[in-house]
């Protein structure tokens, strides 16, 4: 018969994997002796941008990751950790993170996360982080972006969750590649006309 205790972790296990199905979203923090009133600040933070702190213990973050099948998260989820699921805006969540850091680096530091199904380390979540807030990159992006209007909002909408894209593009805008031009033709050496040499009249014919 399963021990009360193993029974809660999978109990805890199984409620924090419902919702990260519904926020699929979210950050890998490790605590260091943040004390409950700083843990409830963040919390306040976070509700506010409708993202959540779960902190677990490392037995129950590798369960909970486990379904999720992303190369390297488990490496994130080494002691004690905080799960920052965030809420729809990501980026406002990092940026929650990021800035709460600032004063509690010896309680509280980033490892990394998950958005948009890709796993970002320390450095993207701080690119993340560093962004400006959603509605300026928005118009960033619109005024950056030559196409029609429709075709500028399908691509927010579409790579708004795009870290690696939004950390390289959006800051500053890559032209575009010049299409290369197509080798010109290599010049065929003009054929040399053989010498001919021209035909001497016949002087004998019509004699006799």
């Amino acid at each position: 018969m399963a021990s009360i205790g193993h029974m809660v972790k999978e109990s805890l296990a199984g409620r924090i994997t419902e919702e990260l199905s519904e926020r699929p979203n979210f950050f890998v923090t490790q605590v260091n002796r943040l004390s409950a009133p700083d843990a409830d600040s963040l919390r306040q933070k976070l509700h506010a941008s409708k993202a959540r702190l779960l902190v677990v213990k490392r037995r129950v973050g590798q369960r909970t990751i486990e379904k999720l099948n992303v190369a390297g998260l488990a490496e994130l989820m080494d002691g004690s950790v905080g799960l920052v699921l965030a809420g729809e805006d990501a980026l406002q969540a990092a940026k929650l993170i990021v800035d709460f850091i600032k004063t509690h680096e010896n309680q509280l530091t980033v490892r990394g996360g998950i958005v948009d199904g890709q796993l970002l380390d320390k450095s993207r979540v701080e690119q993340l982080a560093a962004l400006p807030p959603k509605p300026v990159l928005l118009a960033q992006v619109v005024g950056t972006l030559e196409a029609p209007i429709s075709d500028v909002i399908f691509t927010i909408e579409r790579l708004i969750g795009d870290i690696a894209w939004l950390a390289e593009q959006v800051a500053a805008q890559k032209p575009a590649e010049a299409p290369k031009a197509e080798a010109a033709p290599e010049s065929k050496p003009a054929t040399e006309t053989p010498d001919v040499k021209p035909t001497e009249p016949n002087t004998e014919e019509g004699k006799g």
